[in-house]
């Protein structure tokens, strides 16, 4: 199973700001999180196939 990451976690590994983390995921090929106790989490294979897709474009 792929680790989860918090909002804390890909902002450092993007080193973004929230509110740029919060424009891109108003994108639609943004990974979508899951709600986990009420707290969204990103799987970490998500992120990196959607990094990877960027890095070929």
């Amino acid at each position: 199973m792929d680790s989860m990451l918090r909002q804390r976690d890909l902002m450092a590994i993007m080193n973004i700001s929230r509110a740029t983390l919060w424009r891109m995921q108003r994108q639609q090929n943004f990974p979508k999180p899951v709600i986990l106790m009420g707290c969204k989490r990103w799987q970490r294979g998500d992120l990196e196939v959607w990094l990877e897709a960027r890095k070929d474009a």
